[in-house]
This record gives structure tokens, C-alpha cells and sequence, in this order.
């Protein structure tokens, strides 16, 4: 055909001529020129590839990449769901089949607690009868105390019928039991214990049932079942499982007893050793739940009883509470546990620190300089610390002379102006305590300035006037901070409100100014009011520039002394027993006469 090379036609390649005569190199130097027009540069070296088909390679290889991780993490995304699916029906499973294996749960009614009762009298006189007749050989009457340890288990039913407690009382239950919890076995001691543990617990207790609750906690009174309690604290051994067990339930008694009937357990905090107890289980070195459990109820003890707290000043007290917490004076606990047993053995101090023979007791053991080198530490007890002084300052010249003394206004006024040095701590607690830190500082300093005179009291006042008047700056800066937030609680009366009968909307009101810091505010304006008082060249301009830039005047100071006149109460049991007692009713309506004259200039 037309257009094909001369080789190719009559469809036969056809070789040049003289291919076979020149030998191979020949012929293959001559097929290679024949060809050369075809493919020119075939067998050249490859060209290096350009830049920008390099990058673009590149990219391409790190999308497919990118690509294929996507795909992985959505192959492994929904291998977990699958894996989260697949537990969540076995779990539904795993409770299908307990549910269905478990025994009916059989509701206690009246008829069912006179059969146990009647059933655990009998089982009650045959142990007698049983270790009587073989005192010599426990294990003649062992039977017979396995069946009582066994009725005692099933009465733990009853916890799930309060309804029946009454009943319970009437059937003469509650001296049944109690008398059990003097057994001469532990075993069924401890089963009566646990009984008490379950029958109190107040998340199992509703207020319908209130009177039978009030007939159980009395018939437990009646039949000196705590003081029962306090005397087996005794027996215990705490290196036994079972011990350690009984410990905590009977702990765990006197927990529950704090919600339903304080005043119980002050009658037994003033007839047993109860508070020695804990004591003692405090000083135990090392660290358990028990040990734990009991700075806990010490605390619920001293909160609002000024007979447990009188107490607990007794026999030196507040010297063997200052000895629990000083070795936290240079160290932070290792774990939260260890943290909260730590705090609440400084919620102890501060609650005992109410009657004013534990303040003196304090001071004269040289609390206030412990506490100030606490601070000075900056450890994790500092925050601690800081709230001891100001319930120690509260109402004692003494303990503000100490602190002076014992050169606390270094560390205290650092903490004024910058809150966060309190502590090097950076846990998430120690960034919410700022505002309690500074309603503790302020009180502290309000309290020096009501009570030191002569060079204690200049002192205090210098440093509010060095450093060009900063720390009269920063009171101000605080005084806007909290007037605001607390008028912003008033401005939303109404708001948030629970619906409670017992109080006024005038309680709640206030009340809901208390919660965004109204007495926090009372102290900054109080010690406003002592600085102008002073009558330091200086200090009343600032002042009075200070509020005209923020958009008020001394009047708002005003208002906030005149409502703390009006609501503080009068304090004649609470300064009963002092000597420098000061009538802070009466100082607050001087203020007031102080501020009004001068609002009028």
C-alpha cells in the first residue's frame, strides 16, 4: 500500500543491504542507524525531573498519605464503636442474667418483723442456755451463735421499711439489739453494729417518715446504745479485716446520727471518751480510710455545738491539734485523701476556736506563730492556716498582738495585694479559694485595726500608706469588685429563688447578697471607714477620687455599715467570758456617724 516504507512492502520486512556481511557489530551498528530517525535519543540518560514536578510529586504522596490516615483513624473510630457496642449488650446481658438469677427480694411488713423478732429472742436464750452449759467448749454453743449472727443479717431488711421503725421500737427491737452489741462474741457484735449502720442511714430515710426515725434514735439513746458503741471503738483491732470493718460502721453510726439528731451525740461527746478516741486514732502514723473517717466525724461533731467544741479544748486540745498539723507546715500531702484528712482537722481548730478559753488556749501555745510560718511556707495548709488566724483574731487582742509579733503583717499583706502568692499551689481548688482568701484577709486586717493600738496599730496603718498608697488602691479596686457583685444579686431579686416557706423574701434576699460576697464587702467597707478615721493626709482624697471615677461616692461605704449595724445582732454570749470583749454593734454606729458627717461635707 501507499505511505508504507520501502522495507516493509510485499508485507516482508526487508534487511539493508550487506546486514550479514560486516559481522554483528555491523549489522547491529547499521539496524541502529536505519532506526536512528524513529527513535532518536531512545537510549540517552534520563533527564533529572524538574522542581516543580518534584513538589508536586511530593504533594501528591503526602495527600495519599494524609488519605490514608484519615481512613485508618475512621477504621479504628468505628472498630471502638463496634467495641463500645459490643460491651454495652454484654453488660445489658450480664444484668438480664443477674436479675433473673437473684431470689425475689422478700418487703419486710409487720407480720415479717414479730416473726424475726420472736425468732431472734429464741435464738437469743438458747446461745445463753448453750454457754452456760458449755462454758468450757466454745464449740458446743458455735452453732447457736452462727444462727443469732444470721437472724441479726435478716433484720437488715427492716432498712428498707422505715415506715416500720415505730413498731420496731415498741417490739422492744431496739434493746434487743443493743444488748447484742455487748456480746461476748465479735462476730455477733459486729453484725448488731452493722444492723444500727443500716437502720440509720439517712439516704435511705425519707422526712414522712420522721416520727419513726425520732423513735428509733431515742430508743437507741434510751438503751445507752452510743455510749455502747464508744466503749467496742475500744475493743477493736484494726489489723483485722473485720475490725477495721467495725471501726468504720460505727464511725459511719455516729455520721448518720449527725443528720438526724445532733443533739444525741453532744450527750454522748459529754458522757464518753469519744472525742479522746478520735484523738488517739489521729495520731496514728500512716494513712487509712478509717483514720480518714475519723478527722471527718470530728469535724461534723464541732460544727455548731459549742459543748463538743468546749470539749474538745479540754485535756489540751487545741496543743494536740497543733501537733497533727505541724508536720504540714513545710510539705503538701501526697493525694487528695491525705489533703482532705488535712483540712479537716483544721476545720476542727476553727470550729473549736469559737469558745474563747480555746482562742487563750491557742495563743498560749503558740498557735498564732504556727500558723504564720504555715503561711509563710506557702505549701498546701497555707489557705488553712490563714483561716485559723482570722478565727482566732475574730474577738482576741491577744492573738492580733501575737500575730504582729510574730511579724505575720509580711506575709498577710502580699497576700492582700496579690491573693494567688498565698499558696504555689496550682490545683483547681486553689484557684476557686481567692474569693474565701479574700473575705479571710480582709476580716484579719479589720480585726487588727479594731483591736491593736499604740505601735501595733501604727503599723498596721503604715501599710496602707507606703509604696504611694497601693494598698489603699487595691481596697478600693476590691470595694468596686464586690459592691458590684453584690448589687447585681439585689438588682435580680426574685431570681433563682427556692420556693421555701420558712423565709421572707426580705431572708432571701439577703441571704442571696451573702452568697456574692456582701460580707466580704462589709469588711472592706469597715476598714475604709478606720482608715478615714485616721485623718492621714491623703488617704480621704484618694478615697474619695477613687469612688468619683468609678461613678460613686462615700455613701455607698455608708449603706454597706448601716446594713451590718442593722443585721450583726447583738453578741453578749459570744463576748461572755472575755476581757478585751469590744461591743462591735457599738463601734459600727460610731463609723456611721463618722461616714454621715463627712458624706454631708
Amino acid at each position: 500500500p501507499q505511505g508504507r516504507p520501502a522495507a516493509h512492502r510485499g508485507g516482508r520486512m526487508s534487511l539493508p543491504p550487506g546486514f550479514f556481511d560486516k559481522g554483528p557489530a555491523a549489522a547491529s551498528s547499521a539496524s541502529l542507524s536505519g532506526r536512528e530517525h524513529a527513535v532518536e535519543g531512545f537510549f540517552d540518560a534520563p533527564k533529572p525531573p524538574s522542581a516543580s514536578a518534584k513538589r508536586a510529586r511530593e504533594e501528591e504522596e503526602e495527600a495519599e498519605e494524609q488519605a490514608k490516615r484519615a481512613r485508618e483513624e475512621m477504621e479504628e473510630a468505628g472498630d471502638e464503636e463496634e467495641e463500645e457496642e459490643e460491651e454495652e449488650e454484654d453488660r445489658a446481658a450480664q444484668l438480664d442474667r443477674m436479675l433473673e438469677e437473684a431470689e425475689p427480694v422478700e418487703v419486710m411488713d409487720l407480720q415479717q418483723l414479730r416473726r424475726l423478732l420472736t425468732s431472734l429472742d429464741r435464738k437469743v436464750l438458747k446461745n445463753q442456755e448453750m454457754r452456760v452449759r458449755h462454758a468450757d467448749d466454745a464449740s458446743k454453743f458455735m452453732e447457736s451463735e452462727i444462727e443469732l449472727f444470721d437472724e441479726l443479717n435478716k433484720l437488715q431488711a427492716l432498712a428498707t421499711a422505715p415506715e416500720l421503725y415505730a413498731e420496731f421500737v415498741k417490739l422492744q427491737g431496739v434493746s434487743k439489739v443493743t444488748e447484742l452489741m455487748d456480746h461476748d462474741n465479735v462476730d455477733v457484735a459486729l453484725a448488731a453494729v452493722e444492723l444500727v449502720h443500716e437502720l440509720t442511714d439517712p439516704e435511705a430515710l425519707e422526712e414522712s417518715e420522721a416520727a419513726g426515725i425520732q423513735a428509733l434514735v431515742d430508743g437507741l439513746v434510751d438503751n445507752a446504745a452510743l455510749e455502747l458503741l464508744v466503749r467496742f471503738l475500744g475493743k477493736l483491732d484494726e489489723s483485722e479485716e473485720d475490725g477495721k470493718q467495725g471501726v468504720y460502721n460505727i464511725l459511719a453510726v455516729f455520721e448518720n446520727l449527725s443528720e438526724l439528731q445532733p443533739s444525741a451525740l453532744e450527750a454522748v461527746c459529754e458522757r464518753t471518751d469519744l472525742i479522746d478516741w478520735l484523738f488517739k486514732r489521729l495520731k496514728i502514723k500512716g494513712f487509712d480510710q478509717n483514720k480518714l473517717y475519723s478527722s471527718e466525724v470530728l469535724s461534723i461533731l464541732c460544727q455548731g455545738s459549742n459543748v463538743t467544741q468546749k470539749k474538745v479544748g479540754e485535756n489540751e486540745g487545741m496543743d494536740r491539734l497543733l501537733q497533727l498539723v505541724a508536720p504540714w507546715k513545710k510539705k503538701d500531702p501526697p493525694g487528695e485523701e491525705e489533703g482532705e484528712l488535712v483540712q479537716n482537722i483544721f476545720n476542727v481548730i476553727c470550729s473549736a476556736l469559737m469558745v474563747p478559753e480555746n482562742q487563750e488556749a491557742l495563743v498560749e501555745g503558740e498557735g498564732i506563730e504556727l500558723m504564720v510560718i504555715v503561711m509563710q511556707n506557702r505549701r498546701f495548709a497555707a489557705r488553712c492556716a490563714l483561716r485559723v488566724l482570722d478565727f482566732a483574731m475574730l474577738r482576741n487582742t491577744a492573738a492580733c498582738e501575737r500575730f504582729v509579733g510574730a511579724m505575720g503583717l509580711k506575709t498577710l499583706f502580699p497576700a492582700f495585694m496579690k491573693p494567688s502568692s498565698l499558696c504555689i499551689s496550682k490545683s483547681k481548688e486553689a484557684r476557686q479559694a481567692q474569693r474565701e482568701d479574700d473575705e479571710h484577709i480582709l476580716s484579719i486586717i479589720s480585726s487588727l485595726l479594731l483591736r491593736l493600738g499604740g505601735e501595733n496599730h501604727a503599723r498596721v496603718v503604715s501599710k496602707f500608706v507606703e509604696n504611694g498608697f497601693e494598698k489603699v488602691d487595691r481596697l478600693m479596686e476590691l470595694h468596686e469588685k464586690y459592691y458590684k457583685r453584690v448589687q447585681q444579686a439585689t438588682n435580680n431579686d426574685g431570681e433563682d429563688d427556692d420556693d421555701d416557706d420558712e423565709q421572707t423574701p426580705e431572708e432571701r434576699r439577703y441571704l442571696r447578697r451573702l452568697d456574692n460576697g456582701l460580707f466580704t464587702l462589709q469588711h472592706i467597707d469597715v476598714t475604709i471607714a478606720f482608715l478615714l478615721t485616721e485623718e492621714i493626709e491623703g488617704i480621704d482624697s484618694r478615697v474619695g477620687m477613687i469612688l468619683r471615677q468609678n461613678g460613686g461616692d462615700l455613701t455607698e461605704v455608708l449603706e454597706t455599715i448601716e446594713e451590718y449595724g442593722k443585721n450583726i445582732g447583738d453578741n453578749d454570749e459570744q463576748r461572755k467570758g472575755q476581757s478585751d470583749a469590744v461591743d462591735m454593734k457599738e463601734v459600727l454606729k460610731d463609723l456611721e456617724a463618722f461616714l454621715a458627717y463627712n458624706v454631708k461635707e
